[in-house]
C-alpha cells in the first residue's frame, strides 16, 4: 500500500511578509476610540457574522457606519478573553486624549448582564454614552503600565494562532498586562499586537520583543520596524510620527498630537514637555511590495511602502 499523499504545508502570510522585508509603518487603523469586548472565545465568531446578529446588533453597527461616515476617523472593536469564562458583559473603553500624557484614555465598565448582550457594550460607549450610568464603572490601571491586546484568533488567520498564542503567553508570563484577543486585521504581521493607552499598534512580535516593548526596555530605534503605527493618527502622519518616537525615545508617548496631511507632504502639531511644536516632512509612496493577502488566499496583492524625506522640528512656547 503506498504512502498517503501529504499535503503541501500551508505558507503563512506572517512569513511571506518578513521574508519580503515589509516595513508596516502607516498600517495601523485610524481611531478615534477604542471598545473591547470581554467576551468568551465562542462569541468571537458570532460577533463577526452578520448573518447572525439581531436586528438590535444589526442596528448598532449601522449606527456605527453613520458615526465613522460622518466624522471620517473610525474606531476600534477589540474582542478579548476574560480572566474567568462565563462571566457577565464587561467593556474597557479608551477615547482619544485632549491632553498632553497619554494618546488614549481608559475606563472600564462591568454589567449584570449575560455577555450575548455585547451590542449594548458598544451602543453604551460608542454612540451613547451617557448610559454608562447603568453600568458599574470599575477602578482604572496604573497609567504607566501597557495593556498589550495581542491578535490569537487563529481560525481567522493559522498565522495569529501561530505567532500570537507564544507572544501572549510571555507578556503574562513575564507579568505584563496582556490579553488573548480577537481579530483586528494585519494578520500578515503576526504577532500583532495593540498597544494602549499608546494607541500604537505592532507586527512581527516574537516573545521576547514582546516582553522588551511592554517594558520599554529598548530603545525605540531598535524595534522601529516592528511599529505599524499610531492609531490616534491617518496613515502617512504614522510615518512622520515614528520619526518622533525614534528621535525623542518613548517619553514621545506622552505627547499630545494631531496632524494635517496635505499633496506636500505631512505636519505633525504636538504638544509636548510643557511646550508647543510642529514637525514637518514629506512622505511619499515608495515602490510596493506583492504579498498574500492571508495565510489561506494566495493571491498577490499589492502592499503599499512610504518613503519620509527630511524631517524639521520647530518648538514653540505654549
Amino acid at each position: 500500500m503506498s504512502a498517503p499523499a501529504r499535503l503541501p504545508r500551508l505558507t503563512l502570510c506572517a512569513d511571506a511578509s518578513r521574508a519580503a522585508g515589509e516595513d508596516p509603518i502607516g498600517t495601523a487603523p485610524h481611531w478615534q476610540e477604542v471598545t473591547v469586548l470581554e467576551l468568551d472565545v465562542p462569541l468571537w465568531a458570532q460577533v463577526r457574522d452578520a448573518a447572525t446578529w439581531t436586528d438590535e446588533q444589526r442596528g448598532v453597527f449601522e449606527r456605527l457606519r453613520g458615526k465613522v461616515e460622518s466624522s471620517g476617523a473610525g474606531f476600534g472593536l477589540l474582542m478579548s478573553a476574560p480572566a474567568q469564562a462565563g462571566g457577565p458583559l464587561r467593556v474597557r473603553h479608551y477615547v482619544q486624549s485632549a491632553v498632553p500624557g497619554a494618546a488614549f484614555v481608559r475606563r472600564d465598565y462591568a454589567s449584570a448582564w449575560p455577555q450575548s448582550e455585547w451590542a449594548r457594550g458598544l451602543n453604551d460607549t460608542l454612540l451613547e454614552p451617557h448610559h454608562l450610568g447603568s453600568w458599574q464603572a470599575l477602578g482604572g490601571p496604573d497609567p504607566a503600565t501597557p495593556d498589550l491586546h495581542v491578535c490569537t484568533h487563529g481560525t481567522v488567520d493559522a498565522a495569529c494562532g501561530r505567532y500570537g498564542v507564544p507572544v501572549h503567553a510571555a507578556l503574562l508570563g513575564a507579568g505584563q498586562r496582556a490579553w488573548r484577543t480577537g481579530h483586528f486585521s494585519g494578520h500578515r504581521f503576526a504577532a500583532t499586537a495593540v498597544d494602549l493607552p499608546s494607541g500604537y499598534l505592532w507586527a512581527h512580535l516574537t516573545p521576547d520583543l514582546a516582553v522588551q516593548v511592554a517594558r520599554r526596555a529598548v530603545h525605540p530605534a531598535e524595534v522601529a520596524g516592528h511599529l505599524r503605527g499610531f492609531a490616534g493618527l491617518p496613515p502617512q502622519a504614522q510615518v512622520l510620527d515614528r520619526a518622533m518616537l525614534i528621535r525623542h525615545g518613548w517619553p514621545w508617548l506622552e505627547a499630545r498630537r494631531w496632524a494635517e496631511v496635505g499633496e506636500h507632504g505631512v505636519t505633525l502639531h504636538f504638544d509636548y514637555g510643557g511646550e508647543s511644536g510642529v514637525a514637518r516632512a514629506e512622505v511619499r509612496p515608495a515602490a510596493p511590495l506583492l504579498l498574500p493577502g492571508s495565510s489561506h488566499k494566495p493571491d498577490l496583492g499589492e502592499i503599499r511602502q512610504w518613503t519620509l524625506g527630511e524631517v524639521r522640528e520647530v518648538r514653540t512656547a505654549p
